[in-house]
């Protein structure tokens, strides 16, 4: 499964931020630091508020940080934000219009155990799963051109 442009910014800024729990970030400093556009993740800023995942602070020293722990954000949850409809495929409105040997075809079957897994995959892992370990969070935080957390 492929995900879209936007699910892949709303990990990004998730992780970002989870980087630096010791203080509000701004969307300037994290699409800077992945060399993104300020409009795409302002946008995907303000999902992440809106869904309750960041809380946001206005005016001057203004940003975001998480709203609640880390180990409380699972990936399965962030990727139903991004995505309208998670599918590996849709039968009923592919390429052409819907699949004309769907009622017999046992690939769809296969295709929806395949993504049930997927999703159970990413539920068994939280934000804090990918940047808990000090020495990854470090390497992160050297890729991305940020200083060290103060916490």
């Amino acid at each position: 499964m492929k995900i879209n442009a936007n699910t892949d910014f709303l990990y990004r800024s998730l992780i970002y931020v989870a980087l630096h729990p010791d203080r509000l970030v701004t969307a300037r400093e994290i699409a800077e630091a992945y060399g993104l556009s300020i409009n795409h993740i302002a946008k995907v800023c303000q999902d992440l508020i809106r869904h309750g995942l960041l809380e946001g602070h206005r005016g001057r020293g203004g940003g975001v940080r998480l709203a609640k722990p880390a180990d409380k954000i699972r990936l399965g949850d962030v990727i139903h934000l991004g995505e309208s409809k998670p599918l590996i495929i849709d039968c009923n409105a592919g390429i052409g219009g819907p699949c004309k040997i769907a009622p017999a075809c046992r690939l769809r079957g296969v295709f929806a155990k395949a993504q049930r897994a997927f999703l159970a995959e990413l539920n068994a892992h939280t934000l804090a799963d990918m940047v808990a370990q000090p020495g990854m969070a470090n390497q992160l935080r050297s890729l991305l051109g940020s200083s060290p957390a103060t916490v």
